[in-house]
């Protein structure tokens, strides 16, 4: 049964974690695209891609939290928790949500250091509109 209870948990991370970075997938190559150019953004997207399903998969996966579904190891003195239909359901939402939380703080990071090199693009370019082109008369 535990075996069951974990490949069910891990079909829905990876589900949960994959759909939730198709979702991220466009507006972060439109970040991408106008802060590395559209050369850079492909290549970044997919690792954002990436690590959002991989954080989305480590953080939903908690394995501390299953080992007391397992049998306990001789000479312990833990008891191993039966499977229930209701451990079961709070199980999966609890991969559900941890999921979810994993991402957001990916997602978070993402869009905070974006908007960093966004506001630094801009002030470079304010500073080049500011100073004028130059004339080759001028010097």
């Amino acid at each position: 049964m535990f075996y069951v209870l974990f490949t069910t948990i891990l079909i829905v991370v990876v589900v949960t974690a994959a759909a939730a970075a198709r979702f991220f997938d466009p507006a972060v190559g439109k970040i991408l695209s106008r802060t590395l150019g559209q050369d850079l953004a492909d290549a970044w997207r997919k690792y954002v891609f990436f690590a959002i399903v991989v954080s989305g998969i480590s953080g939903g996966v908690r394995q501390w939290s299953l080992q007391q579904y397992l049998p306990p190891a001789p000479g312990k003195g833990n008891t191993q928790l039966p499977l229930s239909g209701e451990r079961w359901l709070l199980e999966l939402f609890q991969a559900f949500i941890s999921t979810l939380q994993s991402i957001a703080w990916v997602v978070l990071l993402f869009f905070l250091c974006a908007m960093l090199a966004y506001a630094i693009m801009r002030a470079v370019e304010y500073r080049r509109e500011e100073s004028g082109p130059r004339q080759h008369g001028d010097e």
